[in-house]
């Protein structure tokens, strides 16, 4: 309502279209700066199976100081502008914020809820990350690739989202793709583990 009285009736479906493009650019652009800060960070789990380690340790030990420093020194980048990071034993999200905008974004890797507690395999988070790399060097490279991502994710168009992440993650544990306005997930079932692992993008609030 407040909405259109601000617009006026007649420009309310070019408002709402303005309002549109305007939540696709904070997605892109808090999708470009994410995948920028976590891009050292995922090549350094998957490159060191000792670092990989402490911070599975830290994560099903609910350690957010240890994660924080482990983050920092990994991407000094991530550990400039993370707004928030948390665990919940069996995963981990950080927040980041979307540039020119009020908006606030989590990302991080999470077994789903309900499969586990109190565990985050080294090996698995490894894959994972090492499966994520050309997507996020993609998203941070492209503003147009995370532009169309987004407005895939804004139209709710699955179809467009799978193919469009396809296109960057060949790994073959990527089991299955999901994407709706302000969500992303993809879903991970590396070789020998009993677990999904899900890599999640998601504004706050949602």
């Amino acid at each position: 309502m407040l909405r259109q009285a601000r617009c006026g009736r007649r420009r309310a479906a070019s408002c709402r279209s303005g309002h549109r493009t305007q939540a696709i650019r904070s997605a892109a652009g808090a999708l470009r700066l994410s995948a920028r800060a976590m891009l050292p960070f995922y090549r350094q789990i998957a490159a060191s199976g000792r670092f990989a380690k402490r911070w599975s340790q830290s994560v099903v030990a609910l350690r957010l100081d240890d994660m924080k420093r482990q983050l920092g020194q990994a991407s000094p980048l991530a550990g400039r502008l993370e707004q928030g990071l948390g665990t919940n034993g069996i995963g981990y999200f950080i927040d980041y914020p979307s540039p020119g905008t009020q908006d606030v974004y989590a990302t991080g890797i999470t077994i789903p809820p309900g499969s586990v507690q109190f565990y985050f395999a080294p090996g698995a988070h490894r894959a994972v990350a090492a499966a994520l790399l050309p997507f996020c060097g993609a998203l941070s490279r492209s503003r147009g690739y995370a532009f169309a991502l987004a407005s895939a994710m804004a139209r709710g168009d699955r179809r467009a989202v799978s193919a469009l992440v396809r296109s960057r993650v060949r790994a073959g544990e990527l089991r299955a793709v999901d994407g709706a306005p302000g969500y992303l997930a993809l879903d991970f079932k590396p070789d020998g583990s009993k677990y999904v692992y899900r890599n999640l993008f998601f504004r706050e609030g949602l």
